[in-house]
């Protein structure tokens, strides 16, 4: 299977949403998020029925919290909602961009807070009953520095950038620090160095609301601070729906790996012309359940055409219905062939 980072060779790579576990298992997801005893059976009878499904040539999700990218700034004091059977979901708590810096410039202890407690619990069950395998602190997660503010501030965060941006840069600031704090602060639990000499990733998608000419001033600052706290190794960056006029910006923050997932403007030619990043090429879910099986493969020929050097997609739900996993099998089939090709090269 390829690497998720290839630059020059072939790649490819098949993932599994972590919410398509408790789907096959019947378990509603306010119940795999709040449940410990339901979280070990979606990961234990889970990830067997994925297989039967889809083979041996997908990688599979290692045993882990639930996942949530809202836990920083839960601590924060934003409340995380558990709607029945749906995607956890926060509000924005503050009403002004004063009341903000003033919040965020208080010190937090992120072990006080009650979901942490949660997910801390929930870990230590996961720990015990899949004592076999290396099971890791994660899942309460963190977006990045401009997604956190939007989820903070709502969408009168887009006025602030106009109306106080210094006000604005103070906020970045604040929360750049927090992310930075809250992420040593969840290695720490798996014993982890707090520079990573590897990788680190970041997902800030955004920041694609920031205008590309206001980029250099309020998005690459704070995530090339960021990085260089926490790695002296690879940046990667998950971006959704950028504009082919950001891409510049990401050779300026020194990404050294792009993951645009879903972005209705750009394709694998737009983004080999406005960045030296390499990247990798999703197949959503929702385009995929309108293929039928014999365009798959065209698609993932296409991509390559394109100037794609690795392609992916992630098994969700839906996609274990009807004739959805015989598709995910066929661009399975055709990334393989693809790596034979020599004018493509790769081990696939």
């Amino acid at each position: 299977m390829g690497s998720d980072a290839a630059e020059t060779e072939w790649g490819w790579f098949v993932g599994v949403a972590t919410a398509t576990l408790p789907y096959l298992c019947g378990i509603s997801l306010d119940e795999f998020y709040l449940s410990p005893r339901q979280c070990v059976r979606a990961f234990g009878e889970g990830r067997r029925k994925v297989r039967e499904l889809f083979g041996d040539d997908i990688t599979m999700p290692e045993v882990h919290c639930p996942p949530l990218s809202y836990g920083h700034i839960a601590c924060l004091g934003a409340r995380v909602i558990f709607p029945r059977d749906s995607e956890p979901s926060v509000r924005p708590i503050y009403s002004g961009i004063d009341d903000a810096v003033k919040e965020l410039e208080k010190p937090v202890r992120f072990e006080e807070n009650d979901l942490f407690r949660h997910y801390i619990s929930v870990y230590r069950y996961l720990e015990k009953e899949f004592a076999r395998e290396n099971v890791k602190f994660s899942g309460f997660g963190y977006e990045g520095p401009i997604t956190s503010a939007v989820l903070l501030r709502g969408k009168d965060f887009c006025v602030d950038l106009y109306r106080s941006p210094q006000k604005v840069k103070r906020l970045l600031d604040l929360l750049t620090e927090s992310i930075i704090s809250f992420v040593r602060f969840t290695r720490g639990i798996n014993s982890e160095p707090e520079m990573n000499p590897e990788s680190t990733g970041l997902a800030d998608d955004f920041s694609s609301l920031i205008h590309p000419k206001m980029w250099r001033e309020f998005v690459v600052p704070y995530w090339d601070r960021y990085y260089a706290a926490l790695t002296s190794g690879k940046r990667t960056l998950h971006c959704e729906n950028l504009s082919p006029d950001h891409l510049a910006y990401l050779d300026e923050a020194g990404i050294d790996h792009y993951d645009p997932s879903v972005s209705a403007r750009l394709d694998p030619q737009v983004i080999n012309e406005r960045t030296n990043v390499p990247f990798t090429w999703r197949l959503p879910s929702f385009e995929l359940m309108k293929m039928s099986i014999t365009e798959v493969p065209m698609w993932v020929r296409r991509s390559a055409d394109k100037g794609a050097r690795h392609v992916h997609l992630y098994i969700e739900p839906l996609m274990c219905e009807h004739d959805n996993p015989l598709k995910v099998l066929a661009f399975i089939d055709a990334a393989k062939e693809m790596a034979r090709l020599p004018d493509v090269g790769g081990d696939g």
